[in-house]
């Protein structure tokens, strides 16, 4: 808008405006300067009748025509006159896109120290939080460092104690070897020995073994019970004989120490008559077998168990009978 007045203004200042020529200049300085003459008139006889005079214009000039027409128009294309404006016009359309080009600038700088205000606040804000975080930062390892010392405390109290612990496992371990040792001393021990027996006379006495149990250990054992079996099987053993036993117990009461106690079993059947002396003595291929499995506690509450198995021969010396007989070991196991 700056612009568009500042040209317009130069332009009304650069109108050609009316002036006067030289000439019509001269005959007005001219007229000015031609005064009457002071002469003292003559008497003149006062005619008796009017004169007429005519007076004549004077007839314009030629020049001063030609000025006059001159300065009413245009001047013409080929005068300095149309360069000048045209310069004047280039100017005011420069100066109107300069003053735009410094209020776009002034507007750009305006918003830029608005944006400027705001990044310097965004930058206090973000310092004072750098700070912030750096402070919280500083405590956080502060902390760390005591949390760090307490856990070294720790560390070191904990391999104090895992020190002790070891010690004390290692004594534990010697006292459970130890008392392991004092339990196996002392519990009960159960073992089976060939023992005694009977052997056929009809009509009413079958061949039956009465094996012995003996009590070794230095406590009793307790609910002391048993199942076994006798019968006259062949020597040796089929390998594929599985030691059969019945199904129900016998006993269940209590053994002391270094003590002795019998068990009893009677074969299913009788033998034939002709074949009782061989089977006493083992002669002829066939004998009497006695096995079984013996289970009880110890003083400790641990359960065990004993098997056996064993053969029971009858040998006469004299006019008696002495009994004996052969383990076989693929019945025999304790623990």
């Amino acid at each position: 808008m700056k612009a568009i007045l500042l040209a317009g203004i130069l332009m009304l200042s650069g109108f050609p405006q009316t002036t006067q020529s030289p000439v019509k200049n001269e005959q007005e300085h001219g007229k000015k300067e031609t005064k009457p003459t002071n002469k003292t008139p003559s008497k003149i006889a006062e005619p008796t009748t009017p004169i007429t005079t005519s007076v004549s214009q004077p007839t314009p000039n030629a020049q001063e025509n030609d000025a006059k027409e001159k300065a009413g128009s245009w001047p013409p294309w080929t005068d300095i006159f149309w360069p000048t404006w045209l310069l004047v016009i280039v100017t005011a359309i420069a100066v109107g896109a300069a003053l735009r080009t410094l209020g776009a600038i002034n507007a750009q700088v305006k918003e830029m120290k608005s944006t400027g205000v705001q990044t310097d606040k965004l930058i206090a804000e973000s310092i004072s939080q750098t700070k912030s975080l750096v402070q919280q930062a500083e405590s956080l390892a502060k902390s760390a460092y005591h949390l760090g010392e307490s856990a070294n405390a720790t560390y070191q109290s904990a391999d104090a104690m895992g020190n002790i612990a070891s010690k004390i496992a290692v004594s534990t371990e010697a006292a459970t070897a130890s008392v392991s040792a004092i339990n196996k001393q002392m519990r009960a021990y159960l073992f089976v020995v060939v023992g005694s027996g009977a052997y056929q006379e009809r009509p009413n006495v079958k061949f039956a073994a009465s094996p012995t149990l003996v009590n070794a250990g230095n406590t009793p054992a307790y609910k002391v019970a048993y199942r076994a079996k006798a019968a006259i099987l062949p020597i040796p053993l089929p390998d594929d004989f599985t030691f059969p036993l019945p199904e129900e117990p016998i006993g269940g009461t209590p053994l002391g120490p270094h003590q002795n106690a019998t068990l009893n079993t009677i074969v299913d059947e009788f033998s034939p008559d002709e074949e009782v002396e061989d089977i006493k003595v083992g002669a002829k291929g066939k004998v009497l077998y006695v096995w079984g499995i013996v289970t009880y506690k110890d003083v400790f509450g641990d359960t065990h168990s004993t098997k056996f198995c064993h053969t029971v021969n009858f040998f006469k010396v004299g006019t008696e009978y002495r009994i004996t007989g052969f383990y076989i070991g693929r019945h025999e196991e304790a623990d």
